[in-house]
């Protein structure tokens, strides 16, 4: 089940379900909405959805396809025929309405609300409009017409999340102190000269940390991806080449650090031990490493980009064409946009650069999103997500040359955000002694009726029945 929402670009007096089949929406004899279904084992689901309507203030459920499509067995095959449009006070908390829906496992398929017009998330950042990767309207790019839509939905992951306080490690070339990372610079460490001097010292890292965590929404300059990510900035190049030792010093020194994401747009060719043994320790700590494929476009897929612990990724353009100059072979994952990609430089300035470097952080960045919307997420289900989620570009299926094909931002994040079972009280995804402890505590009537989240099966009493439901749905 998935659930979307458009933060001041949806409808606040309606909601969207898609019924399960064979469910249908009625009205009991007090004339309140509930949803029955043809499934006998889904009475006491049928009880609390009427708890759960009521509490939402439904007051209308109707078909939202009312005009029955023509092409009748296509649209039941898709389901179209069981989309319901419900009707909430104007001005209702449409998200929080849709969560409340989502907990009827079994009558619901589906729950969203319904967004107005373009994305309403935006932002008003003055460069905005040049950073095609984001947002492609079509923008001409280093002389080339972009294609409408060859972007990773950015403005589509915002509308769900715009990040939290994430740690990204930026092993590069050092970051320096722009405008647009103020407040979220943390300090780091330089593994060649062994000081904490993290000044930029290839022009390199900063443009990576502006694609990443630029602050959205401020009037000026980019946004990036993730607002309000701090970045940890680790330098393992001196000026602009480094040995492969110093990043494997950076990658366990960044987990050490408390950095779960790390972003290593660098190329290495040897593929030392001492590196593999660096990442294989992330990920054994529950970090996440994204590496570029390298920039020499032939079939050898740069270290650590090779390994399989590392999530590889290589670039394409504003035309969503894999970029001549991207690596590939058979352990690319993803690819992202790293062509005429602008973004801070220096402590003040903006410029565009080239490189799977720049395909790197669009990837971290969605990632970043993702675990804002679901803290627990693992490398496997980052995985498999961005795959799932990813759009398929020339040549179709998965290949060599973009992996899965490239990232969908808005997608990945939406399907990365958690669904609660109903007797999740506290929703950490579990059920179990904690949530009974919080319904224990409620026993007995509930003092309203419609905001009484342990009265599972909707007769305003947390008793016996509740406790089987609980039980039925125990998971931890």
């Amino acid at each position: 089940m998935l659930v979307t929402e458009a933060l001041g670009g949806n409808a606040t007096g309606h909601v969207l379900v898609k019924l399960a089949q064979g469910v249908r929406a009625e009205r009991d004899l007090a004339g309140n909405w509930k949803l029955r279904s043809s499934k006998p084992t889904l009475r006491l689901t049928e009880t609390a959805s009427a708890r759960v309507l009521r509490s939402i203030g439904a007051s209308r459920v109707s078909a939202v396809f009312e005009q029955a499509p023509k092409h009748a067995a296509l649209a039941t095959s898709l389901g179209l025929t069981r989309w319901s449009r419900i009707t909430i006070p104007e001005g209702s908390n449409a998200q929080q309405c849709v969560r409340s829906l989502l907990s009827l496992r079994g009558l619901i398929e589906c729950a969203e609300v319904d967004g107005i017009g373009s994305s309403a998330t935006t932002p008003n950042d003055s460069d905005f409009w040049f950073q095609y990767a984001l947002q492609n309207t079509g923008q001409t790019i280093t002389g080339v017409v972009g294609i409408v839509n060859a972007d990773i939905g950015a403005t589509e992951a915002w509308d769900l999340t715009t990040g939290n306080d994430v740690i990204i490690a930026v092993l590069d070339s050092g970051v320096d102190a722009h405008p647009e990372l103020a407040g979220r610079l943390l300090p780091g460490y330089n593994f060649p000269d062994n000081t904490t001097t993290t000044t930029d010292e290839c022009s390199h890292g900063t443009h990576i940390a502006g694609i990443l965590a630029a602050k959205g929404n401020n009037g000026v300059g980019v946004a990036g991806l993730s607002w309000n990510a701090r970045i940890l900035p680790g330098v393992v190049v001196n000026g602009c080449t480094g040995f492969e030792s110093d990043a494997g010093e950076g990658v366990v020194w960044a987990i050490d650090q408390g950095s779960r994401l790390i972003n290593m747009s660098l190329q290495y060719y040897t593929g030392t031990t001492v590196l593999h043994d660096a990442v294989i320790y992330a990920v054994n700590r529950g970090g996440i490493v994204v590496a570029a494929t390298g920039n020499n476009g032939n079939g050898t897929v740069a270290f650590p980009a090779r390994w399989d612990e590392t999530i590889a990724v290589a670039a394409t353009d504003n035309r969503d064409l894999r970029a001549s100059f991207s690596n590939y072979g058979a352990t690319v994952d993803i690819a992202a946009p790293g062509v005429g990609i602008w973004s801070t430089i220096s402590s003040s300035g903006y410029t565009q650069k080239n490189g799977t470097s720049q395909a790197v952080p669009h990837v971290t960045g969605t990632i970043a999103l993702m675990r804002a919307v679901n803290p627990t997420i693992t490398l496997a289900e980052v995985r498999a997500i961005l795959s799932a989620t990813a759009k398929d570009i020339a040549p179709a299926g998965f290949d060599q040359w973009t992996g899965a094909g490239r990232i969908d931002a808005g997608a990945a994040v939406a399907a990365a955000m958690p669904v609660y079972d109903i007797a999740d009280f506290n929703h950490d995804l579990l059920v179990n002694a904690q949530d009974l402890a919080i319904f224990l505590q409620s026993w007995g009537a509930c003092a309203d009726c419609d905001g009484c989240p342990t009265d599972l099966d909707g007769n305003c009493i947390v008793d016996s029945p509740d406790l089987t439901v609980l039980l039925s749905h125990w998971n931890g």
